[in-house]
């Protein structure tokens, strides 16, 4: 699959990734880089375990990295699910009761972009 399919695929921003890492070889390198990283699989193992600290920096981690690779879907997603468990000043999420239906559109939109640079 083209790099240009990929992108397509997922919703991504393959311009602005272009800008930023500047080769094909580059973004391929750190897409496949993105398959090996654990921030999802943290996500859900801290929720289950009720680690909100742990959960808010995952999904911060993933925001990041969606943010840099021209993700798009999955940064968006995932930076409202970080928004919702950002701890407020007493250390708790500031919109725990947004977090199951944020966790729904992230594990979509991380899917999507899995299934997209797996087919690279």
């Amino acid at each position: 699959m083209s790099l240009e399919s990929c992108y397509a695929a997922m919703g991504g921003d393959l311009e602005g990734v272009r800008g930023r890492l500047l080769t094909d070889e580059r973004i391929r390198k750190f897409a496949a880089i993105f398959l090996e990283d654990k921030s999802f699989e943290n996500l859900g193992a801290a929720l289950e375990e009720g680690n909100m600290a742990e959960a808010f920096r995952a999904a911060h981690t993933m925001k990041g990295i969606s943010r840099d690779l021209g993700f798009t879907p999955l940064f968006e997603a995932s930076s409202a699910l970080s928004d919702a468990l950002r701890p407020d000043d007493a250390g708790v999420p500031s919109a725990l009761e947004n977090v199951p239906g944020l966790l729904r559109a992230t594990e979509e939109a991380y899917q999507r972009t899995v299934e997209a640079v797996s087919a690279l």
